[in-house]
């Protein structure tokens, strides 16, 4: 009888922690910008797309979003005069592109990770 009362508190207390985990990934799908707006992000996607959109704003911050060619985030890998090495593929930011597509300056855009240039973004 005490093994059945050990179980059910280690389950409760698993449900609970699992409902928090859950809490946390919903409040965190909130905060990043996706396209369509109601789009669901597994947990995989919203810690990918949290840590991209992490470095999109650090880019941002550290850049400006005036860029030249209004993506921060290929000035920050390549530098501001573009070193690009002709081997490697141009790295795309979709946060990036879809204010480039959308033509707003200044504003967020749904977000992805970096991706070689062929790929178009990160297309969850």
């Amino acid at each position: 009888m005490v093994m059945v009362k050990q179980r059910q508190a280690a389950n409760a207390r698993e449900r609970d922690r699992t409902q928090s985990v859950n809490t946390a990934f919903t409040a965190l799908r909130t905060l990043i910008p996706t396209e369509p707006v109601d789009r669901k992000l597994s947990k995989i996607e919203t810690l990918r797309l949290a840590s991209s959109y992490i470095s999109h704003l650090a880019n941002v911050l550290l850049l400006g979003e005036g860029c030249e060619d209004g993506q921060p985030c290929f000035s920050a890998i390549y530098g501001a005069k573009g070193d690009l090495d002709s081997k490697q593929p141009r790295s795309i930011c979709t946060f990036c592109l879809s204010n480039q597509r959308k033509g707003v300056s200044g504003e967020l855009g749904w977000g992805g990770l970096l991706v070689p240039a062929p790929a178009g973004g990160f297309g969850c």
